[in-house]
């Protein structure tokens, strides 16, 4: 296959490690390949879903939790923190990115969603470091990084005023 075949699978980035032993979200990427929008393939074949039901007071749950929202601040500077049960929140900086960030994470094969004013994307107390996690963090690496280096301006504009209409759409429903 050739290598400036769009479609063609980027292999995975190899685990990094700080000296204290934790994973290096910040610097295992020296590149990403396109995203599945723009015809590049999707990071993962199959759809990883949250598990609603996790135990917040579960100490795996709350170590793969605090794993995913350290390696999101790495990786895309956005602030993460635990949501409703299976999920991590992350706050984004403008109206519609939230909502380009989930589609485009989705159609990499992890379930995101937009709750409230942040994207949210899945986690579980049997996530491995090295597989869900690692996915979690890469889809949110390499959406964030297409939205802030590739996303024309003129399209993240529009993504603002499309979401603040959806909010004063939202605004007028609930007033009847």
């Amino acid at each position: 296959m050739s290598t400036s075949d769009k479609a063609a699978p980027m292999a995975a980035a190899p685990l990094k490690y700080l000296s204290d032993g934790r994973v290096d979200w910040g610097n295992m990427w020296d590149s990403f390949c396109a995203l599945p929008r723009d015809g590049g393939p999707a990071h993962r074949p199959d759809l990883l879903e949250p598990d609603e039901q996790a135990d917040p007071a579960d100490p795996q749950y709350q170590a793969v939790v605090r794993e995913i929202c350290r390696g999101i601040s790495a990786v895309s500077g956005l602030p993460a923190e635990p949501a409703q049960p299976g999920w991590v929140a992350l706050h984004c900086e403008k109206p519609g990115m939230a909502g380009w960030l989930a589609e485009a994470i989705v159609a990499e094969g992890v379930r995101a969603r937009i709750y409230g004013d942040s994207l949210q994307v899945p986690a579980a107390a049997h996530y491995r470091i090295n597989a869900e996690i690692k996915s979690v963090i890469t889809v949110v690496a390499k959406t964030t990084h297409y939205w802030v280096e590739h996303l024309p301006s003129d399209v993240k504009r529009a993504l603002a005023v499309q979401a603040r209409l959806q909010s004063l759409w939202g605004l007028v429903r609930g007033r009847r």
